[in-house]
């Protein structure tokens, strides 16, 4: 049997006694509340299994104590994933950042659409990496400079890479294209984009804490 509502309302599904709430849904409709603490864990393949006990936010009426809840994850893919860090019984704020997004809302996240070739060096490289940089910070996104912007990893490698006379500058989603191309237009550097496939990431973002998050394609709760 299937509960629920349309237009964004918490969706759960009743197996046999058990309540099993889709993630996304209940965190648009209830306010995330500690304490969290994570009790054991379980990683297998692409599915990640948490259970959890404090406060009982999903509840109706909550409970600020003795509320137990396991954390499923499937179809995980990419992101930074630190089991034992999260596995503190002493951290009563487990999930320090807790949140569950749709990827395609967030802009930096969306499909790549171009790949960028410079056919000259970039007089000014660093106001380049300024505008990649800051369109990242814009973006409130989990991924680096380097994930876009090529060689970037160091910058003194990004400084030597981008004096060649031929090369692939950047890779990225529709906004990111506009914004290069007004840089090096104004550079009058000589380029040109090419269609790139359009990779996306899956489903969700889900971010557990400060350095933990992770794209999958399913994210529920189940009560216990």
């Amino acid at each position: 049997m299937v509960s629920g509502h349309r237009h964004g309302r918490v969706t759960a599904k009743l197996w046999g006694a058990t309540m099993i709430f889709d993630l996304f849904a209940l965190l648009n409709e209830k306010a995330f509340s500690h304490p969290s603490t994570i009790t054991a864990a379980l990683l297998n393949n692409d599915s990640l299994r948490l259970t959890v006990r404090g406060c009982g936010w999903w509840k109706d009426r909550p409970t600020y104590a003795n509320g137990g809840a396991i954390l499923s994850f499937s179809g995980i893919s990419g992101g930074t994933l630190d089991i034992r860090a999260l596995l503190d019984l002493e951290d009563d704020e487990a999930l320090g950042n807790f949140e569950v997004t749709r990827s395609d809302d967030l802009d930096w996240a969306r499909p790549t659409t171009f790949s960028l070739y410079c056919s000259q060096p970039l007089p000014e490289p660093l106001a380049v990496y300024d505008v990649v940089e800051r369109w990242v910070e814009r973006s409130h996104g989990v991924k680096a400079v380097h994930d876009f912007l090529h060689g970037s990893a160091r910058l003194s490698t990004f400084l030597a890479y981008s004096n060649a006379d031929f090369f692939m500058l950047a890779t990225g989603p529709e906004s990111l294209r506009t914004l290069l191309a007004d840089e090096l237009a104004r550079q009058e550097v000589r380029h040109q984009f090419e269609p790139s496939g359009g990779y996306a990431d899956s489903r969700y973002l889900v971010r557990l804490a400060e350095n933990t998050w992770f794209f999958c394609e399913s994210a529920t709760l189940e009560p216990t």
